[in-house]
């Protein structure tokens, strides 16, 4: 079989293999690349988290790297630490939460194109927010942005976590906690952004905290999964 991939993870087989985590245009795949730990090796720069290779695999219940191509290394993110800890977050999140039946080439397509702006520079945290609030939509949790979810009033909204979207004044009970019009219009730019037709929006410090915030508890609420690499930000940006 040949097919382009992403490369999502990869850990040590035996002396000097390794087993490569893919992500497809059809799906997820996991290959034994034999001796891509070795220095002569062709195929070593292959196994590294974030390249995109063209490979031929074996027909078999674990196939085998049988050759490759390097399509892109992504050389500028990997050169700077916080961007290639973004990009690993994200393909935790594409290796972790995407399940089979999904349109894997839609996300796919999308994921190259995320990774060719942050390649070029662009703002890899803000990135990863479009990433992650895309994310969520592809899961099945779209968030809702027009009305009250509850009774479709338009006026004096604010964001809500648990409804996943804005709920007026009047349903928003004793300490809950409501994000006004200011942050959730971030939130529902970054939503609806199309990355190859609008640059990258730039955002203030304080909006970056309260949208990474507001993130990760929608990630706790409806996806019940944070990265490592997320944790290491954490450490990093202190927030």
């Amino acid at each position: 079989m040949d097919t382009i991939a992403i490369v999502l993870h990869q850990i040590d087989y035996k002396d000097s293999s390794k087993i490569l985590y893919l992500y497809t245009p059809s799906g997820h795949a996991s290959v034994i690349a034999h001796g891509v730990k070795k220095l002569n090796n062709v195929n070593r720069f292959l196994s590294q988290n974030g390249t995109v290779i063209r490979c031929s695999l074996s027909k078999s219940s674990f196939p085998i790297l049988k050759d490759g191509e390097l399509i892109e290394d992504y050389e500028h993110i990997k050169q700077d630490i916080i961007a290639y800890t973004y990009m690993n977050h994200i393909l935790e999140l594409v290796r972790n939460t995407i399940p089979e039946d999904s349109d894997h080439e839609k996300m796919f397509q999308f994921l190259q194109k995320v990774f060719d702006k942050m390649n070029r520079e662009s703002d890899p945290e803000v990135l990863s927010f479009i990433v992650e609030l895309k994310l969520l939509y592809f899961l099945g949790t779209g968030l809702h942005f027009n009305n009250c979810v509850i009774c479709g009033n338009m006026d004096h909204l604010v964001f809500h976590i648990s409804s996943g979207g804005l709920i007026c004044n009047h349903h928003l009970e004793g300490i809950q906690i409501g994000y006004e019009k200011d942050v959730y219009q971030w939130l529902k730019d970054l939503y609806y952004i199309d990355i190859t037709m609008n640059n990258i929006p730039d955002i203030e410090g304080n909006y970056r905290i309260l949208i990474r915030h507001i993130i990760d508890a929608l990630y706790d609420e409806f996806v019940g999964y944070h990265s490592k690499s997320r944790t290491i930000l954490k450490q990093i940006k202190k927030y």
